[in-house]
């Protein structure tokens, strides 16, 4: 009887084995993109009476929230509305006004119009012997900023465009920070943020765009423009140009690691120091920081318009009606936000309204501009290899049981296997991942990194669901970049496609 143990185990062996193949190998089309994971919906809000129901997506389908919604004209109820109040923005106090305007008395001439004070005071700073660089300044009281610097701490883009409006205030301009980011994943798009300014000039149409960091504003069909306009102008694909047209300024956009223009696309206005942030929502981006109270959103343009030298008073349209499940109006639609951890996802239904998925990264990777350059991963696309079931150029560690590469590089791996390729890139250049990964059973941990233990952004996708991946931007230290895949618990994937490519520059 014992002679049979060996033929016993041989057969088990083979089944294990046998099951690992077919089961990350079994061939099948690419899935459609609808079926990706879906966070946020839209639901269209017709006039009359419209019910919406939220609930889980696993078998138990738990309820999370409902909603009757009545919608007369442009007037919509059953979504709680939030009259907020903003304070004011602190002023500056005599001593400090005075002695910033002692620092500009020589730049300054008592017959500039407001609109050369503001670039003069923009072109002044320009000139102060600062140094850019991390951590920047801690402090956000703007004279303590200012000497800070003239001291030679380094600052950054915040810290600039805060002296900015001390230094026109002191002038007697009305001016406001305004915050620019590039893009978001769940609220967070890692170091692609910005920040610069606005300036109250009524006689132009109301606030302009300065920028300080970039010694520049920038203008739509030839005039000077607000963040909200150019915001507008972006979304749009409308051309904006840079002001002054000088040589300096244009190697200044073009040196930094990311276009700029591309900041334009989600603007925020900080009223005190850590406290209340006004947002603009736009229905074609994912919304910024839903579970900050000192966030508050607004769809209307007047509200960021308007002159806030005194607070704002805005309509916040939004709830958070299930732990970590958001909804807000925008406009005459309403949008359902799952921002749960680990969240198995949710069904939105309506009773009169069509429901539609908001696959914002997707329309990041692919309308934005972001992966337009060159694809430098090798075989991204992972068609069958000759040899054998591992695509061309990649390579993989660890306690792997099965590979195919039939519609995707897919593998099945116990704890620690890894699907990774080492990318020759340009030493120093900056970098983006776009990938769209199946994961079957497991967590996947995803990574692009520097060879030589330098800059990373990582991140995990959950199991039974298709993801897509964008990283933060990554510089090459070394002139080698990683792009990993990895099973901290064993599990099996399918990687269905990589970009790696350059963060797009400034151009004209």
């Amino acid at each position: 009887m014992s002679s049979k143990w060996p033929l016993y185990l041989c057969v088990l062996a083979s089944f294990v084995v046998g099951f690992g193949v077919s089961f990350v190998s079994r061939r099948a089309t690419l899935p459609p993109e609808a079926r990706i994971q879906i966070a946020d919906f839209r639901v269209a809000i017709p006039e009359g009476e419209t019910i919406v129901t939220i609930t889980s997506r696993d078998a138990g389908a738990e309820a999370l929230g409902k909603l009757t919604i009545q919608r007369y004209g442009n007037t919509i109820s059953g979504v709680p509305e939030v009259q907020r109040r903003i304070e004011p923005r602190h002023e500056l106090t005599t001593e400090d006004a005075a002695y910033l305007r002692r620092e500009l008395s020589s730049e300054i001439a008592v017959s500039d119009s407001p609109w050369q004070r503001a670039n003069k005071i923009r072109l002044w700073l320009a000139q102060r012997c600062y140094r850019v660089g991390m951590p920047g300044l801690a402090t956000r009281e703007p004279r303590k900023a200012y000497d800070e610097m003239k001291g030679g701490k380094p600052v950054l883009c915040g810290n600039l465009a805060e002296i900015y409006v001390a230094l026109s205030q002191a002038m007697g301009l009305t001016a406001r920070t305004v915050g620019l980011s590039v893009a978001v994943q769940n609220g967070l798009f890692g170091i692609d943020t910005h920040a610069a300014a606005e300036v109250w000039l009524p006689e132009m149409g109301g606030w302009i765009y300065q920028d300080p960091t970039f010694n520049c504003y920038w203008k739509i069909d030839g005039k000077p423009a607000s963040a909200m306009l150019l915001h507008d102008a972006v979304m749009e694909k409308r051309a904006i140009e840079f002001a002054p047209q000088d040589k300096q300024t244009e190697l200044r956009l073009q040196n930094y690691y990311l276009d700029p223009r591309l900041y334009f696309r989600h603007i925020s206005y900080e009223y005190k120091a850590g406290g209340t942030v006004l947002y603009f929502a736009d229905p074609r981006l994912e919304p910024l920081n839903l579970r900050d109270k000192n966030w508050i959103y607004t769809d209307s343009r007047v509200d960021i318009q308007r002159l806030d030298a005194g607070g704002n008073f805005v309509i916040e349209r939004r709830s958070e009606i299930s732990p970590g499940v958001f909804v807000q109006v925008v406009g005459n639609d309403l949008f359902v936000r799952d921002r749960r951890e680990q969240s198995p996802g949710i069904r939105v239904r309506s009773s009169s309204g069509m429901v539609e998925g908001c696959a914002y990264l997707h329309q990041r990777a692919q309308d934005m501009g972001l992966f337009n350059g060159a694809n430098l991963a090798r075989n991204p696309s992972f068609r069958l290899s000759s040899s054998n079931q591992l695509a061309d150029e990649w390579s993989v560690v660890g306690p792997v049981e099965a590979m195919t590469v039939s519609g995707g590089q897919a593998m099945s791996a116990l704890p620690g296997g890894r699907l990774w390729q080492r990318i020759q890139v340009r030493r120093n250049g900056r970098y983006l991942l776009y990938a769209r990964v199946s994961v079957s059973r497991g967590f996947v941990n995803w990574s692009l990194a520097d060879a030589e233990r330098g800059p990373r952004s990582v991140g995990t996708i959950e199991p039974e669901r298709i993801s897509e991946v964008v990283s933060d931007i990554v510089e090459s230290q070394s002139g080698y970049l990683d792009v990993g895949f990895d099973v901290p618990s064993g599990g099996s994937f399918r990687v269905i496609d990589v970009i790696v490519t350059e963060a797009p520059r400034f151009a004209q």
